[in-house]
């Protein structure tokens, strides 16, 4: 009997065996045979419509996902030094969608004046596995660029009655957060501002908008002050000549666990958010004065900071998602540095040191030093 079981067990485990599929890794890929885009764009940096780029024919044997990049050349220019790259959408979808603004940015870059019109090409490369191979076709689109302004500076500064009568630094420097976007925040008063391409009244290229739309001469915006002296975010996009004015309050720094606020940051001048004499509690379930919540079975030191931007709660936190562990204090400024989110509960947040637990600090956003929007804890002390 023990023999006949021992036969129908491996006869059983052979035929088991014999219906296993065997699957193997395949490096091969195909690049797209098809492109697909509009012949001619007339461009208006301020339309919502898309500029779709699309095209099929790649993909990997396999089945499995291929990067695809989108590559920008002019007319007469070679794609082995493009003038633009940009990821397809979602890194691997077949295709790319584009904003008249950043494909007035790729005419710009291809040389194509403002008010004039020109050819762009492009193509795309598909990738896998560190291999990246490019389609051996292109197209072309003819595009019309409109009224613009072609010299974008490197750096942009503010000036105006309205900020010195706010208390604030003249020719202060805005934040470069992409090429021809820059950020500022600061107070207005009453009275005008404008803006310079040099931190100096005269030097340089100036600029400022007319309803809205920026324009480049000595011009300058009236502005009102804010209720309760409340700073505002200044945001100057040369690629969709915009000007942005944004109202910035109830700035604030949050356990994530529990939304209780570590410190109110109050808006301290030239830029500056800050809380000062913070108590710094982990959340504990062994500390019922950090009131943790009923499912913590561990000690929770994620934070991230919360502001209110034209009355809308939005998460300041972690640009490249949640702090895998705590910082042990080597860690660079960009680490600390801050991005503008959708206010999620569990995404964007950092742990703090486990040096902080049970002091005093002062907390410090500084929102332009060296370029960088990052926050600081100083003066720490026993509590």
């Amino acid at each position: 009997m023990k023999h006949i079981f021992s036969v129908y067990f491996a006869f059983t485990l052979l035929c088991a065996l014999s219906c296993v599929a065997h699957y193997e890794y395949d490096p091969t890929f195909d690049v797209p045979v098809a492109l697909s885009s509009p012949d001619s764009v007339a461009l208006d940096v301020t339309s919502p419509t898309p500029v779709v780029l699309e095209w099929s024919g790649g993909g990997a044997a396999d089945g499995s996902i291929v990067q695809y990049d989108v590559l920008f050349a002019a007319a007469d220019g070679s794609f082995d030094a493009p003038v633009q790259t940009m990821p397809a959408d979602l890194g691997a979808l077949p295709r790319l969608t584009l904003t008249h603004a950043q494909l007035n940015v790729i005419a710009r870059r291809a040389g194509i004046s403002a008010m004039q019109s020109g050819a762009i090409r492009w193509t795309v490369t598909a990738s896998k596995a560190g291999t990246v191979r490019r389609a051996t076709i292109a197209n072309t689109i003819v595009v019309a660029r409109g009224a613009g302004i072609d010299n974008i500076p490197d750096a942009l500064f503010l000036f105006g009655s309205g900020v010195v009568a706010a208390g604030e630094s003249e020719a202060r420097a805005f934040r470069r957060d992409d090429e021809g976007v820059f950020c500022i925040y600061t107070r207005l008063a009453d009275g005008a501002i404008r803006f310079r391409s040099a931190p100096d009244a005269i030097d340089g290229f100036g600029y400022f908008a007319v309803n809205g739309q920026l324009t480049e001469g000595a011009g300058s915006i009236d502005v009102q002050a804010t209720a309760g002296n409340s700073p505002v975010r200044i945001t100057v996009d040369f690629n969709a000549l915009a000007v942005t004015v944004q109202t910035v309050a109830n700035v604030r720094c949050i356990w994530g666990a529990t939304f209780g606020v570590i410190g109110n940051m109050a808006y301290a001048g030239d830029g500056i958010f800050r809380a000062l004499d913070c108590e710094i509690r982990f959340i504990d379930p062994s500390r019922p004065e950090t009131n943790p919540p009923s499912w913590l079975s561990w000690t929770e030191e994620r934070y991230y900071f919360i502001a209110a931007i034209d009355g809308a709660d939005r998460c300041w936190g972690r640009r490249d998602g949640v702090s895998p562990e705590r910082p042990t204090g080597s860690e660079p400024v960009e680490f600390y540095a801050i991005g503008e989110f959708t206010w999620d509960q569990w995404e964007h947040l950092w742990k703090m040191s486990g040096s902080l637990d049970l002091k005093r600090c002062d907390i410090t956003i500084r929102s332009n030093s060296n370029n960088v929007f990052y926050h600081e804890f100083s003066n720490v002390r026993p509590l």
